[in-house]
């Protein structure tokens, strides 16, 4: 049971494409510009439909949690009745991605298909978006010129396009439980590869607004190798970080990924020595751009953090089935394990164990396994929160099988747990909340500057 509760790895659709795309480098795009895409007949399209509703069905501990049966079985009879004789695997991602969005599960998705590499030019820039009002404005510009238009500049509308519009249509295809977390991942991995897929654009036509004035201009779409860098590496390359700010007592830790427990635990171990040593009072955890992991690595940091027993998970319900190899009784086509409320787990004896302060930051892309270590975080008053609601929810579905659908290709991933943060119930349909509610961009300054205030 211990495994269950603290094996929360997810198989974000972010994730997974961020690394086939990132394995999908410069002699791929040559060689796709030659290539033919397959052509998948209506049939074809239909029973691939079938197979990864009916999968779901099978897998998902409950499928209709935010989109009622019969509404959802109406929409899939209507995408498959108004289904083209033939379509290529954009055009069969784009009939089913908003099925799978309407679900509302974060971990039950269906990735853009990058890895049968036709993904040839892109809009050369990196964009914001704004959660309130779904506004463009430039991060970086990509063009060859590399000053078409000023970084920070909002963009209104591409090739007649209102911007707005485009975000909209672009969350259609983004699974997740909250639109602002929807927001955050359409801006920070899939604004370019949706632009592509959805539109096809190589030329684009683009009107913004700068310093008050309107501008308009022309821009051509360009290879990921042009751009000289890839702007979604960003948080990937460095897991995790420490620095230290001795004039105002701070120590940072940058949490981006929970990945590869043993480098972690090294990396644990080494902080604490350090903020042991130079006597750092203060202590600052940054999981903004942390999408999850495997949980188990908060429970190791919570031994160097927590003043009482801790846990993560109070009841995880678990879907078994022959899909993942883990049902036990055949008399029971729909059979549930469910594990309740688990011992806390102990300190152990830890002579690096912080007694400063502990402020811990969020953002509305703060999800899966980072969510609920925010949770397990605040509700066991080990610090501060600083930041946004986070974008993974005190009860969520989580745990993922990846599979791929047998005429298309396309891969999927499907939840097969429902988790529940320690001391959460069905109420709790949030994140975790912050006792600061900061935009996420401000939260490191607006701590750093809480500290200094509080001295």
């Amino acid at each position: 049971m211990r495994e269950i509760l603290l094996s929360k790895t997810i198989f974000t659709l972010f994730r997974v494409w961020l690394v086939i795309f990132l394995l999908s480098t410069s002699s791929t795009i040559i060689m796709a510009q030659t290539q033919i895409l397959k052509e998948l007949s209506r049939e074809q399209m239909i029973q691939d439909i079938d197979t990864l509703f009916s999968t779901i069905n099978k897998v998902h501990p409950d499928m209709y949690a935010v989109y009622p049966k019969q509404q959802l079985d109406n929409d899939i009879e209507r995408v498959k009745s108004e289904l083209e004789p033939s379509g290529n695997i954009f055009y069969f991602y784009k009939q089913v991605a908003p099925l799978l969005a309407k679900l509302g599960d974060g971990h039950t998705n269906t990735f853009p298909p990058l890895e049968s590499e036709h993904y040839v030019q892109v809009f050369p820039f990196s964009v914001k978006i704004n959660n309130l009002d779904k506004a463009i404005s430039v991060k970086n510009d990509y063009t060859r010129m590399r000053n078409t238009i000023p970084v920070g500049a909002q963009i209104t509308s591409i090739n007649n396009r209102q911007s707005q519009d485009i975000v909209q249509e672009m969350l259609n295809y983004v699974s997740g439980e909250k639109e602002f977390f929807k927001i955050v991942v359409v801006e920070r991995f899939l604004f370019t590869p949706l632009f592509y897929i959805l539109y096809r654009d190589s030329i684009f036509n683009i009107e913004y607004m700068f310093n008050q004035k309107k501008y308009s201009v022309q821009a051509k779409s360009i290879s990921f190798e042009e751009m000289g860098e890839n702007p979604l590496q960003e948080g990937l390359s460095n897991l995790y970080t420490f620095r230290t700010l001795p004039d105002k007592n701070i120590g940072i830790i940058e949490f981006n990924s929970f990945t590869d427990i043993d480098r972690f635990k090294v990396f644990l171990d080494s902080t604490f020595q350090i903020l042991q040593k130079e006597n750092i009072g203060n202590l600052i955890i940054d999981i903004r751009k942390n999408g999850g992991g495997n949980s188990t690595l908060g429970d190791e940091f919570f031994q160097y953090i927590s003043p009482v027993p801790f846990a993560q998970y109070g009841k995880v319900i678990v879907k078994c089935s022959d899909v993942i190899g883990n049902k036990q009784d055949d008399t029971n086509p729909n059979e549930f394990k469910i594990y309740d409320e688990e011992e806390l787990t102990e300190l152990i004896e830890n002579n690096l164990r912080y007694k400063g302060n502990i402020y811990l930051l969020t953002s509305h892309y703060t999800f899966s396994a980072a969510a609920d270590f925010s949770w397990a975080f605040k509700y066991f008053k080990m610090g501060t929160v600083v930041g946004e609601e986070t974008g993974g929810l005190a009860v969520c579905f989580g745990d993922c099988i990846s599979l791929e659908l047998p005429n298309s290709g396309l891969s999927y991933g499907i939840s097969f747990k429902k988790f529940y943060s320690y001391g959460a119930t069905d109420e709790n349909t949030h994140g975790t909340l912050p006792n600061y509610n900061v935009e996420a961009e401000k939260a490191l300054d607006f701590t750093i500057d809480l500290i200094t205030r509080n001295k």
